[in-house]
């Protein structure tokens, strides 16, 4: 797969990753599931969104490049 093809993906990752833990993380807050400090944008949702886009860049580095 071509280098600006795997950012891309793993940019989009980060962003639905960081979007996904928001919605899990308002969604405790709002049905008082969480600790007392829990907040959106927290470095906790920060590092998960991380790890995830860091995952599928490392996946689509791995799968090689695209048969025509």
């Amino acid at each position: 797969m071509n280098d600006f093809v795997a950012l891309l993906l793993a940019a989009l990752t980060f962003c639905l990753g960081y979007w996904a833990a928001g919605l899990v993380v308002r969604f405790a807050v709002r049905h008082e599931l969480g600790h007392v400090h829990l907040g959106e944008g927290s470095l906790a949702q920060l590092c998960f969104a991380l790890a995830v886009a860091v995952a599928a860049w490392r996946f689509s580095r791995r799968a090689g490049p695209a048969g025509a």
